[in-house]
């Protein structure tokens, strides 16, 4: 994380390592700030991080290999995928909030 974002990693208060994750739409209420998210692993057809902009807005966001900062305090799912997906959630939940 420090290689994409030096002054996150050092105010990142917690580390969620997940494996087949498949959470329903939810809001991160504890979250203070947007968070970083990678996705790893042998998957396909899927697997993104979709996060409502809008009432009628989604974005689908690729974080397979590749870290993606997303407000979790916006409601945020996994699309469906194929195979094994790990992910691996950098986020805040103390400190000076973000708005």
């Amino acid at each position: 994380i420090e290689s994409v974002d030096e002054e996150f990693s050092r105010s990142f208060t917690a580390l969620a390592v997940t494996k087949n994750f498949t959470g329903s739409p939810h809001i991160d209420t504890l979250n203070i700030a947007p968070f970083y998210g990678l996705s790893l692993g042998d998957f396909s057809n899927g697997g993104k991080l979709c996060v409502e902009c809008s009432a009628t807005c989604v974005a689908e966001i690729d974080t397979k290999g590749r870290f993606a900062k997303v407000d979790g305090r916006f409601c945020h799912w996994v699309s469906d995928y194929e195979g094994t997906r790990y992910s691996l959630i950098y986020y805040v939940t103390h400190g000076k909030a973000i708005p």
